[in-house]
């Protein structure tokens, strides 16, 4: 059983190397996206708001602005649960591996 353990071990180091690399790529693409699309989706959302305020577009049409902005800037929040499940399996493998 110590034998299989070990090989199990060896066998996942470069996996755990491939999981922390596409971790730190995942927070460095999502940090910058976050920003970017925060501010792309603010836009749209105060151009909904705006629009409707101002009597430009109906009700629908600026409903439709706000749910993009809305879904512009859930983008990065889902990458963000994407990148925390990466980091939870790759904490998962180093502790297999260290025990």
């Amino acid at each position: 059983m110590f034998l299989l353990k070990l090989i199990g071990k060896i066998i996942l180091i470069p996996v755990m190397l491939v999981l922390t690399l596409i971790q730190w790529i995942g927070i460095f693409l999502n940090s910058i996206s976050g920003a970017i699309l925060g501010i792309l989706a603010f836009i749209f959302a105060l151009t909904g708001i705006a629009s409707l305020a101002f009597g430009l577009a109906s009700g629908p049409e600026a409903l439709k602005m706000i749910v993009v902005g809305f879904v512009i800037f859930m983008i990065p929040v889902i990458g963000e649960w994407v990148v925390s499940m990466i980091s939870v399996a790759n904490t998962s493998l180093r502790d297999f591996i260290r025990s």
